[in-house]
């Protein structure tokens, strides 16, 4: 199957398997993203106390993790910590998404840690925080990223080797490799960055379908390229007087209601040579 057709087999897989996902993220955009969740066929669960998180991993039987640290507290880091441990000692896939990853040094060590006693299987950032999780010094402050992304193939390479993963970056034009594999996703909006949550959710979708693969490089192409499809569908949808609280009304309609045949017709994704990583 060629990458449309496996983005597709993967969204009629979910839809009929119904994966348990489980969240430990931030109180911001946790509506969104268990939402999103149950859109796709996925089922969400939600945990942050550290007992309680690792018991749900192996007793409700998840199908995947996805940890946000977007309001990241100790308590918070102690439960992925140990959700974790039982999800690698289990099999269970981890998407992490490391927001603002270089903000704090107490994210920077979070995050770390994570990385090392972990097995994570997806990576979903922006190029700031890929870099961060790199170790290498960024410009940026905060949530977003101001990075050139000219090169960003061989940051994202050099971080998918490291930790023997899928890194999926957001940015302009996605790119994600598992550090054999290179793709860039060309769809998107430029009004994706208005909306706030739009990276988390990435994060969801991710999570979801990662639930119903082992093929996480396609589970990653799949979240990654939906958004960037709904929030074309979404420019569409807008009139002149709308502003972006009306958008994300759009974009979140467009996502409950995506079909297979508008993924098809507008999905836009390009093989790229594997690069040198840094």
């Amino acid at each position: 199957m060629n990458h449309i057709d496996e983005i597709i087999n993967l969204m009629d897989k979910a839809k009929k398997e119904n994966p348990l996902v489980d969240f430990l993220i931030n109180y911001v955009t946790a509506n969104e993203l268990t939402s999103i969740t149950s859109y796709f066929g996925g089922t969400p669960v939600m945990t942050d106390d550290p007992v309680d998180a690792a018991e749900v991993v192996e007793y409700a039987k998840v199908d995947a993790l996805v940890f946000n640290i977007g309001t990241v507290t100790q308590k918070q880091v102690n439960a992925m910590i140990e959700a974790g441990k039982k999800a690698t000692e289990l099999g269970i896939p981890i998407v992490l998404d490391p927001v603002a990853a270089g903000a704090t040094p107490f994210r920077a060590q979070s995050i770390q840690r994570m990385l090392e006693e972990l097995k994570i299987s997806v990576i979903k950032g922006n190029l700031a925080e890929v870099k961060a999780c790199l170790g290498v010094e960024t410009t940026s402050k905060g949530v977003d990223s101001n990075e050139d992304e000219s090169e960003a193939e061989k940051y994202v390479v050099a971080l998918a080797r490291k930790y023997g993963c899928v890194v999926a970056m957001t940015g302009v034009e996605d790119v994600i490799s598992d550090g054999q594999r290179v793709v860039r996703i060309k769809n998107g909006s430029r009004n994706l960055p208005k909306v706030i949550g739009t990276g988390c959710t990435i994060g969801a979708l991710v999570g979801t379908f990662s639930g119903v693969t082992k093929d996480y490089f396609y589970s990653a192409m799949t979240g990654v390229i939906l958004m960037g499809i709904a929030g074309e569908i979404a420019d569409v949808r807008m009139n002149g007087a709308e502003g972006y609280y009306t958008y994300k009304h759009h974009l979140l309609d467009t996502l409950s209601i995506l079909s297979n045949e508008e993924v098809r017709e507008r999905a836009r994704v390009v093989d790229v040579p594997v690069p040198e990583a840094v």
